[in-house]
Order: C-alpha cells, then sequence, then structure tokens
C-alpha cells in the first residue's frame, strides 16, 4: 500500500510530525512518501493520504486547504486523514478539539477523512512575521501522535 503523507507548514513544526507519521505507517509495512503540499502534483499513485497542517490566523493553513481542493477527485477515491497542530490543543481540552475541527471543516467537508490527528504545536517567537500571544515552547506530544499514526495504519486498508 502506498501512503501519501502531505503537509503545509510555515516554521517546520508540521513537517516534523508529517514526517513521524510516516515513519510509523513505514513501520507497519506501507511504502509512504513525505512531501509538501506545494511539492505534489499528482495523487493517482497513491492507496491512502494523510494531510496535515497547522491551524494559523484561525484557518488551516491556506496551502493545504488548495491540495485538499485541487485534488478533491482522486482524493474522494481513496482513505483520507486530517492532522493538525494549533495552541488550542496545548492543554487538549474538548472545547480546544471542538474548535480546531471547526477550523478544520474547510478540509473535512471537502473530503470526508478516516480520521482526524489533533495535537499541540510548537512556537518559537520568530524575528519577522506573525507573533502570537503565548510563550514559546513544544507541545508536540510525540507518544500520542505515534498512537495516532499506529491506529491510522489499520484505517487507512
Amino acid at each position: 500500500m502506498k501512503v501519501l503523507v502531505g503537509y503545509a507548514t510555515v516554521y517546520g513544526s508540521t513537517k516534523e510530525v508529517a514526517e513521524k507519521v510516516g515513519e510509523v505507517l513505514k513501520s507497519k509495512g506501507m511504502e509512504v512518501d513525505v512531501k509538501s503540499v506545494t511539492e505534489i502534483s499528482d495523487v493517482s499513485a497513491y492507496d491512502a493520504a494523510v494531510i496535515g497542517a497547522p491551524v494559523m490566523k484561525f484557518s488551516f493553513l491556506p496551502p493545504a486547504k488548495k491540495f485538499v481542493k485541487s485534488n478533491r477527485d482522486a482524493l474522494s477515491k481513496i482513505p483520507v486523514a486530517y492532522f493538525s497542530i494549533g495552541f488550542k490543543m496545548i492543554n487538549d481540552t474538548q472545547e480546544g478539539r471542538d474548535w480546531m475541527m471547526k477550523k478544520l471543516k474547510v478540509v473535512t467537508k471537502v473530503v470526508e477523512p478516516v480520521d482526524v490527528g489533533l495535537f499541540g504545536g510548537k512556537y518559537i517567537k520568530p524575528e519577522k512575521g506573525l507573533k502570537m500571544p503565548f510563550p514559546e515552547g513544544d507541545w508536540r506530544d510525540w507518544d500520542k501522535i505515534t498512537a495516532w499514526a499506529e491506529g491510522l495504519a489499520t484505517k487507512l486498508k
């Protein structure tokens, strides 16, 4: 089974999560390509896809939205999962999960997923660009990400 793990990222944190998801799926015997959504021109060669992006400025990152919408027909024919990282998942509350799922509707309404993973992200204040009103830190729970990806392996088949 050939799986695409596509991601959109600004500072690289989502790419690292995508790489971990890809690593776990490979350990389950899947053939995996981990690529930026901006580098993917054709999804027809894949049997399943996992698409990840952060929620920034209250929205699933635009390149990921565009990718899902542009590839709607091909993605609708295969199992698809989404993951997202964001500040609302730092404490993993139901309120945070509901908020994140609301932001992911822009893609979940286009191609319905077999699963969605929601995780805390990583934030280091950039010298330039968007500065968020919360402290720097890494809230990615690698055990939780790994467990989600392990469960995903059966859902993508």
